[in-house]
């Protein structure tokens, strides 16, 4: 347990496990037939015992490696696996009684497989270990007559049957499992964060009812892209963080009406980062980090903080920039009176091409029921 908790990752564990459980049962098997040959309990040659502690000693010293070398550094299971299958193949070849029940262990690790969620390493390793078994019919034939070839294959069919049996069925348990932990994990966000509107609200003056009208104008606009297929969950997280994110912001900042220092500027832009400091590990928020992170990126490259442009800046980062400058624009600021509507959309209109992908400046006018953008190019952007 304590690899699982230091390292986060089940399938580390697996494998860690899958290496230290072998060597285990293998030196159980040797301690046993030690005792049994010391006290003339069987009548096996020692050359066959010594074979086994031999065994148990390659056992752990594989062991050992794998932790030591192979789990740091390894990016994929199927190197773990690898192991595994060559230390079984030393092990069956090295019983020189050739015992026909040790080689249904190949039947065996493809259920282990299983439990990895991996379908390539199930496909792959399952398939070498059913073909190994296969492979082994002829050594046990030869002593085992009687045992038909079809039982043989029909078990190793079984194996590979029941396995992906598992696998769907573990998967399908797992999925749902973790997507119920993920909604749990974001409504224990969203609550956190509808914790800090008030905060945010008395430190900015900005009214919180921000938060609603920017997620419905967003939805509004990814209605013109429904291939984007962005979930209204991720939208109320969206405009709910990029509200809160501006409780980094000094003060001071939101009172100030001259321009800007190069270091005030720098900490503005630090907004940009606060999904990636919470949700960075989430797999399901990664649209909405990537979002907030380029939301500020220019369809011409020379926007913050990596200079995107173009395609490069996704439909719902350039949708949460439109709609937060359009509410910059109509919102009362210390330093400015609001805009009209019809005002902002203009300004906006002339961002199309330059700013703004005019994909996405159509669709927010489209959204507000205004006319249609007329591109200009070689606009300078507003500030909101």
């Amino acid at each position: 347990m304590e690899l699982r908790k230091r390292k986060g990752n089940h399938t580390e564990f697996l494998a860690d496990r899958m290496f230290y459980w072998l060597a285990v049962l293998v030196t159980v098997d040797a301690l046993i037939a030690v005792l049994l040959a010391v006290t003339n309990a069987i009548s096996s040659p020692w050359v066959h015992v010594m074979g086994l502690v031999i065994g148990g000693a390659v056992s752990w010293t594989v062991y050992l490696l794998h932790k030591r070398y192979v789990l740091p550094d390894a990016r994929s299971p199927h190197m773990s696996a690898f192991l595994v299958i060559a230390l079984l193949l030393f092990l069956c070849l090295s019983n020189r009684q050739y015992d026909a029940g040790l080689w249904n262990i190949f039947l065996i690790y493809p259920l282990y497989l299983t439990f990895f969620h991996n379908r390539l390493l199930l496909l792959i390793w399952g398939t070498v270990s059913c073909l190994i078994y296969a492979f082994s019919l002829g050594v046990k034939l030869e002593q085992a007559a009687a045992m038909d070839v079809f039982a043989h294959l029909s078990l190793a069919a079984g194996s590979g049957i029941c396995a992906w049996l598992g696998y769907y069925s573990l998967n399908r348990w797992v999925g749902g499992a973790r997507r119920a932990a993920d909604e749990r994990k974001r409504e224990y966000a969203m609550t956190l964060l509808n914790e800090l509107v008030p905060t945010v609200e008395r430190k900015t003056r900005i009214s919180s009812r921000e938060i609603e009208q920017m997620g419905r104008l967003i939805k509004r606009m990814l209605r013109e892209f429904p291939e984007e297929k962005v979930s209204d969950w991720e939208v109320n997280l969206l405009s709910l963080l990029h509200y809160v994110s501006r409780i980094k912001w000094p003060d001071y900042v939101f009172e100030k009406e001259g321009k800007l220092t190069t270091y005030e500027y720098q900490v503005i832009q630090e907004h940009c980062f606060i999904g990636t400091e919470l949700f960075k590990d989430d797999p399901a928020c990664q649209r909405v980090v990537a979002a907030l992170h380029s939301h500020h990126e220019r369809y011409d490259g020379t926007g913050y903080p990596t200079q995107l442009k173009a395609n490069e800046i996704p439909v719902l980062a350039q949708a949460l920039g439109i709609v937060e400058c359009y509410l910059a624009m109509t919102t009362f600021r210390s330093y400015r009176e609001p805009l009209t509507v019809e005002e902002a959309c203009e300004q906006i209109r002339l961002m199309a091409g330059t700013v703004y992908d005019e994909r996405v400046v159509c669709a927010f006018s489209r959204s507000i029921q205004m006319p249609l953008p007329v591109t200009v190019s070689n606009v300078p952007p507003m500030v909101g």
